[in-house]
């Protein structure tokens, strides 16, 4: 077959690698022993140590926002914001111009008080 080799001598040519690895078992130096010892050591006091009593829940609150809640909520009601001023200021497509008296006066409200604030008199000046 392809896979057997036609000068086969029964020896791996590792073997004498293997054996000299085995001759010389690895050690850890005394400093290194006395590393992980003093860890260890350490972690069982840290295990055997109480735990401290949770605070109150106005203490956990103002942690939670002390935290990473802040911005995140801050970051969300902003986006919320901004989709909810886009979905109002975008301009009205031409299905819109058959709405209701009153859907037409509060998006003529409304525009009447986006624009100063952008600081255009027209909304085509943008020259898209």
């Amino acid at each position: 077959m392809s896979t057997e080799k036609e000068h086969d001598t029964g020896r791996d040519p590792l073997d004498a690698f293997f054996a000299a690895a085995r001759d010389q078992a690895p050690g850890l130096s005394p400093d290194l022993r006395a590393r992980i010892l003093t860890d260890a050591a350490n972690t069982l006091e840290d295990m055997n140590r109480p735990a401290q009593p949770r605070p109150a829940f106005p203490g956990r609150l103002r942690g939670w926002f002390s935290g990473w809640a802040a911005p995140s909520l801050a970051g969300g009601l902003a986006a919320a914001a901004a989709g909810f001023w886009f979905g109002i200021a975008a301009p009205m497509p031409v299905s819109a111009l058959d709405a209701p008296l009153w859907l037409h006066d509060a998006l003529t409200y409304l525009d009447a008080i986006s624009t100063p604030l952008v600081g255009l008199d027209d909304p085509l000046l943008l020259g898209f």
